[in-house]
C-alpha cells in the first residue's frame, strides 16, 4: 500500500537537505539558495502541499518553481526523491551531523569533509582536540574551541524535550505512580521542569512516603518504563517508551520541603541559597539544615518554612535562576506572578476560514467551555497568494458570523463575546499585507513576521517597528517568528522594540504554541521593564490548542510578569479602552 503522504514540515525538510548537500559538495550558490528558500516557504505553509496541488497552485508558492514543483509532486505520491537520494549517496551521512554546530555551515562542513576526510561529530571533535585543524585556513585557536562548545551543545540540544511534551509526560509520569502506590504523600516533577524552562532535559520527579523503596519499586515497573538504567533504596534511573530518560528520588515526608528545594533551584541559586544558609549558621542540602554549631537540624514542613530559614520569603520555581530574585525578595518586591487562573480571554487562533481545524462556532464554544469571557479571532490575512487566507471581500462575509454568533449569545443572557481580527502578515519591509481601510473595520489586528526571517539585525527591528508605529496595529504576534530547536527567531533590538510598543499602546505577543514561546521569558521580562504590556496568546489551528495558553503563562512567570502586565486579564471593557485610546497620553 501506500505510504502516508507526507507532512509541509517533512517535505521543507527534505529542501533545506538538499541544499546543505549541494553546499557541502561546493555546487553553485544560486541553485543552493533556491532550495533552501523553497524549503523555508514550505515549511510555513497554512495548508496540505496536496491541497495546492489539487487546486494547480504549487507553482504560485513563493520561490516555487517549474524543477521543484515536479520534484514536491514526486515526494507526495512516492515519499522519495531520486534526486535527493543520489545527492545523499555523494556525502557520507555523519557529513550533515556536522552542521548541528551552532556556526558551522556547509560550506565549512564541506571542507573538512574534503580536506580532512572528517565524516561525524566525532571525527571532528578528535580532529579539534589532537590538532589536526590548526593547519586549515580560517580555523585559528578562537575557531576551534568554539567548535568544541559547539559539539558540546549539539550532544545536549540533541536530547532536549519541548516544556508542552516534558509537562505532558511527567504528569502522566506522576498520576500513573501514585496510582501503582498509594502511600505516597506527595509528588512532583522537578528542576528545569518546575522552573518551566522551554526545553527540558531528562523528567526529575520527587515523592515523598514512608517507605521510599516501595515507590521505587513501583515506579521501575510501571508500564509508561521501556527499561530501567539503574534501581537503588531511593533513587532510581528508567527510560521512558516516550524516549523521555526519568530520574526519580524518593524521601520520607519530613524530607519532603527540603529536597523540593534543593532539586528545583538553578544551580546558580542553589549556590546563593547555600550562601545564605551558612551566613546564619546553617548547613543545608536536601536532607534539611544542619546547625554548624551542632546543636541540631532544622527539617522545615514546606518550601515557605526553608526560605524563610534563612530569612526569605518563598521564591515562585520560574524564577530560581539567580537573576534578581534574592535582591528582590530581601527588599519586598517580588512580583505578584500572573496565574492561569487570571487569563480570562485569548487574542490570537484560526479557524476553517483560513489555516485551523475547528469552525468559528467550535472555537468560540471550546473557548466558552474553558471558562474565558472573550476571544478574538484571527485569521491570516491573504498573503503571497496562496494561504486559504482571507482578503477584505472573506474578512467582511467573516465579520458576519462573528456578528451572528455575538448576538446569539447576548439573546441567551450569556456574557461571552466574541472580537473579530485578523492575523495580517508583516511584509519584508514592514508593510502589512492588508490595506489600513480594510484592517480599520476590525476590532483587533494582530501583526506577525512569517517569512524572511534571517534579515539582519537592524532590518528586522526597523521591520517590526513599522508594524508597531502602524495605528491600526494592536498586537504584534510572535515577534521573532523562532521555532525552538528548529529555526533561529529574528535578531531583533528587543529594547527598540519594547519603547516603542510602550509608546504606542501596541501589545506583544507571548505566544503559547509549543515551539514558540516567543517572546521568550528574557525578551518579555526586558518588555516590561521598559514599559510595555503583553499579551499571552494560544495561536490555536485546533480547539484542542485553546490549553497550550498554559506554556505562555509560565514564559510570562518566568519573565517576571504580573497579572496587569497581561492584556488577557483585563476585562473587554479595559481591553477596548486600551485599544480605542490610540497611543497612551
Amino acid at each position: 500500500g501506500m505510504a502516508a503522504q507526507l507532512t509541509n514540515r517533512e517535505i521543507a525538510d527534505v529542501f533545506h537537505a538538499i541544499a546543505d548537500l549541494m553546499e557541502i559538495l561546493g555546487e553553485d550558490r544560486f541553485r543552493t539558495q533556491a532550495y533552501r528558500r523553497a524549503g523555508d516557504a514550505l515549511a510555513d505553509l497554512p495548508q496540505p502541499l496536496s491541497v495546492y496541488r489539487e487546486r494547480g497552485e504549487l507553482g504560485q508558492i513563493p520561490g516555487v518553481g517549474k524543477a521543484i514543483t515536479d520534484k514536491i509532486e514526486e515526494l507526495l505520491d512516492t515519499g522519495e526523491l531520486q534526486f535527493y537520494s543520489k545527492l545523499r549517496a555523494r556525502v557520507p551521512e555523519g557529513v550533515r551531523e556536522i552542521l548541528r554546530i551552532p556556526n558551522v555551515g556547509p560550506r565549512t562542513a564541506g571542507r573538512l569533509y574534503q580536506e580532512l576526510g572528517i565524516t561525524s561529530l566525532a571525527e571532528l571533535k578528535a580532529a579539534a582536540e589532537d590538532g589536526r585543524l590548526r593547519g586549515i585556513k580560517g580555523f585559528g585557536e578562537k575557531t576551534i574551541q568554539g567548535i568544541l562548545q559547539g559539539i558540546a551543545q549539539a550532544e545536549k540540544a540533541e536530547h532536549r524535550t519541548l516544556l508542552h511534551h516534558a509537562l505532558q509526560a511527567a504528569e502522566r509520569l506522576i498520576a500513573e505512580l501514585r496510582a501503582a502506590e498509594p502511600s505516597i504523600r506527595e509528588a512532583c516533577f522537578t528542576g528545569s521542569l518546575r522552573r518551566a524552562r522551554p526545553t527540558i532535559g531528562d523528567l526529575d520527579i520527587l515523592a515523598a512516603a514512608d517507605d521510599p523503596a516501595a515507590v521505587v519499586r513501583a515506579f521501575t515497573k510501571l508500564p509508561i518504563v521501556a527499561r530501567v538504567e539503574s534501581s537503588g533504596a531511593e533513587k532510581a534511573t528508567v527510560h521512558l517508551h516516550s524516549g523521555l530518560q526519568a530520574d526519580l528520588i524518593a524521601v520520607q515526608p519530613r524530607l519532603w520541603a527540603s529536597a523540593l528545594q534543593h532539586f528545583t533551584g538553578g544551580k546558580a541559586h542553589n549556590i546563593r541559597f547555600r550562601e545564605l544558609a551558612l551566613a546564619k549558621g546553617l548547613s543545608f542540602s536536601e536532607h534539611g539544615f544542619r546547625k554548624l554549631d551542632g546543636s541540631g537540624v532544622i527539617e522545615p514542613a514546606t518550601e515557605e518554612e526553608v526560605y524563610a530559614a534563612v530569612g526569605l520569603p518563598w521564591i515562585p520555581p520560574e524564577l530560581r535562576e539567580e537573576s534578581g530574585e534574592f535582591e528582590a525578595a530581601r527588599t519586598g518586591r517580588l512580583p505578584q506572578l500572573v496565574e492561569l487562573s487570571d487569563i480570562v480571554a485569548d487574542l490570537h487562533m484560526h479557524t476553517t476560514w483560513s489555516d485551523g481545524r475547528g469552525s468559528l462556532r467550535e472555537m468560540a464554544e471550546a473557548a466558552r467551555a474553558r471558562g474565558l469571557r472573550y476571544i478574538a479571532i484571527t485569521d491570516h490575512s491573504a498573503y503571497l497568494g496562496v494561504t486559504n487566507g482571507l482578503d477584505a471581500a472573506r474578512l467582511r462575509a467573516q465579520a458576519e458570523e462573528v456578528r451572528a454568533l455575538n448576538a446569539e449569545y447576548e439573546a441567551a443572557g450569556d456574557p461571552f463575546r466574541i472580537l473579530h481580527g485578523v492575523e495580517v502578515d508583516i511584509t519584508p519591509d514592514g508593510g502589512l499585507a492588508l490595506a489600513d481601510e480594510v484592517l480599520a473595520e476590525l476590532d483587533i489586528v494582530v501583526a506577525s513576521p512569517h517569512s524572511n526571517l534571517r534579515q539582519p539585525p537592524e532590518k528586522a527591528t526597523e521591520r517590526l517597528l513599522r508594524a508597531i508605529r502602524n495605528p491600526h496595529v494592536d498586537i504584534i504576534g510572535h515577534p521573532t517568528g523562532r521555532l525552538i530547536g528548529s529555526r533561529e527567531g529574528a535578531d531583533i533590538d528587543v529594547d527598540a522594540v519594547a519603547r516603542a510598543a510602550a509608546e504606542t499602546g501596541t501589545l506583544l505577543e507571548i505566544n503559547s504554541g509549543p515551539d514558540r514561546l516567543d517572546l521568550d521569558a528574557q525578551a518579555a521580562r526586558r518588555a516590561l521593564e521598559l514599559g510595555a504590556k503583553l499579551t499571552v496568546n494560544s495561536d490555536s489551528h485546533h480547539p484542542e490548542n485553546l490549553a497550550w495558553v498554559r506554556l505562555g503563562v509560565l514564559t510570562a512567570r518566568r519573565g517576571w510578569a504580573e497579572a496587569k502586565d497581561i492584556a488577557n486579564t483585563w476585562s473587554l471593557e479595559q481591553l477596548r479602552e486600551w485599544l480605542g485610546r490610540g497611543a497612551p497620553a
